[in-house]
């Protein structure tokens, strides 16, 4: 297996949004010149004390808990073919399902609106190329902040799944 020592981070990436358009979903690749990546998993765990106390207990498995992921970003324009039919989808709008731009939550009607982020990061060296994929990924905050330099968009949600599938790309 090949390895690669060079730091990858999001200058050498991309994201891509997918939605539940059936039959093919709407994309959207943000290719990342700055910006951040985070996620947690979470692991719950009972403790059964033996009256009150630790000795004598033991730990048990919790429930499922679904992952966290946070990105941010440089954006520079917030609404696209929400309002004019000819211009390219923008992040925000693809974020919160704005009216006109069509793009369609990947859960069942009712239910949460969420998308699929597909994170990939070039190897420089060419080697070990990675993507990371979190689906069902629905919104907890987004923030949006201007600046003299660059705009950021920051965005938080959960993925309604234990852990991010992560692939070596070939």
């Amino acid at each position: 297996m090949a390895i690669s020592n060079l730091v990858r981070n999001l200058r050498d990436a991309e994201l891509v949004l997918r939605d539940g358009s059936s039959p093919s979903p709407l994309t959207l690749t943000v290719v990342l010149d700055e910006g951040d990546l985070s996620w947690t998993e979470r692991q719950r765990t009972i403790e059964v004390k033996d009256r009150g106390r630790i000795a004598g207990g033991h730990l048990r498995k919790g429930d499922e808990e679904s992952v966290s992921v946070s990105f941010s970003a440089k954006w520079t324009q917030l609404l696209g073919r929400a309002v004019t039919p000819g211009d390219p989808l923008q992040l925000y709008e693809f974020l919160v399902f704005a009216s006109g731009s069509g793009v369609q939550s990947t859960s069942a009607t009712g239910e949460q609106n969420t998308l699929t982020f597909e994170f990939t990061v070039q190897d420089p060296a060419g080697i070990a190329s990675e993507q990371v994929i979190f689906e069902k990924v629905y919104q907890e905050s987004l923030s949006m902040s201007e600046g003299d330099d660059y705009n950021v968009i920051h965005f938080t949600g959960r993925a309604f799944m234990r852990r991010p599938l992560v692939n070596r790309l070939a």
